[in-house]
């Protein structure tokens, strides 16, 4: 059976959405942003802004899942069990070229529980891939895990704060260190 083409129309409207959601993020906090103010900068009806996400935290979702799956590709780059040091190389240098309203919205407190969703989604998405905390209980994994996501983008959200005065090779250099002996000194050897 042949595939349908997308609609240009719906590919136009969703464009418009995001393009007015990405300007808004970089002027105001999350909680003034509102579907009468996005759909009147889109050109877009309140309802046909209803047709395409169900609430406004659908739309940042979405918007995250892209940059998800952009992450999900320069990761997949790297073999499943890479050393974390190109795991986290990959991340910060990820990061750092992002466009400026995925730089705000990882930052700022309004959207902080959106991009740890994020960051907690995308360490799921490693953990698929290889996991070297397998010998340790599903909580104490979840400790683990959540110690390297929210650790890494913390780090990067002071890096920010800092006006990134620390070069991107040292930011990568010195997490790698940080990480790897807080890893090894929890790090069980297989037997």
């Amino acid at each position: 059976m042949p595939q349908r083409k997308p609609d240009l129309r719906v590919i136009k409207t969703q464009k418009a959405i995001k393009n007015a959601f990405k300007e808004m993020v970089m002027e105001m906090d999350a909680s003034k942003i509102t579907v009468k103010e996005l759909s009147e900068r889109a050109q877009i009806h309140r309802k046909t802004f209803y047709l395409h996400y169900t609430t406004m935290e659908a739309l940042y979702e979405d918007v995250l899942k892209e940059v998800s799956e952009s992450y999900y590709q320069a990761i997949d780059q790297i073999a499943p069990d890479a050393p974390f040091t190109e795991v986290n190389c990959v991340f910060f240098t990820f990061m750092a070229h992002q466009e400026p309203y995925v730089e705000k919205m990882v930052c700022d407190p309004s959207y902080r529980d959106f991009a740890d969703k994020l960051f907690l989604a995308t360490l799921s998405h490693n953990r698929n891939r290889y996991n070297p905390y397998q010998d340790y209980s599903r909580p104490e994994q979840n400790i683990i895990n959540t110690f390297l996501a929210l650790g890494s983008v913390n780090i990067y959200r002071r890096w920010v704060a800092d006006k990134k005065m620390v070069p991107l090779e040292s930011l990568i250099e010195l997490t790698n260190q940080l990480f790897m002996n807080g890893i090894a000194s929890i790090r069980k050897e297989k037997k």
